[in-house]
């Protein structure tokens, strides 16, 4: 059965274990894994990327980190014969940022610049 929301790969990456054992392993109250398993609250990132890893490895060995993966990637398209390949990535990158600056530029919420334009409130008791 795959995986497919942030509760289940917490319960998934508890693997039997009791929620107060895996809440002093993530380093949060045992109230937040219940809560996290229910769905009624969102962990923080570094939890859900610990579980993730947790989940996809089915144990607790070392995953590499996202910036660990990055760097290999990296590593890799160094060599010489991947130049074709390393110019499609940069124009793919380059199209996904323009795309998401372009839905970024157009959202209402992008174009408030923090400024108060109404008239000022007096709030002066007399």
């Amino acid at each position: 059965m795959p995986i497919d929301t942030v509760a289940h790969i917490v319960r998934t990456a508890r693997n039997g274990r009791s929620q107060q054992e895996f809440a002093r392993e993530l380093g949060v109250e045992q109230s937040s894994v219940s809560r996290y398993e229910s769905g009624r609250a969102s962990p923080p990132a570094r939890v859900i990327e610990y579980c993730m890893r947790l989940a996809h490895s089915g144990s607790s060995e070392v995953v590499p980190t996202a910036d660990a993966l990055a760097a290999k990637v990296q590593t890799q398209l160094a060599n010489p014969e991947l130049g074709g390949f390393r110019l499609a990535l940069a124009r793919l990158i380059d199209t996904v940022t323009a795309d998401h600056s372009q839905a970024h530029a157009m959202s209402p919420a992008s174009t408030y610049d923090g400024s108060y334009r109404g008239d000022p409130i007096d709030h002066r008791v007399d």
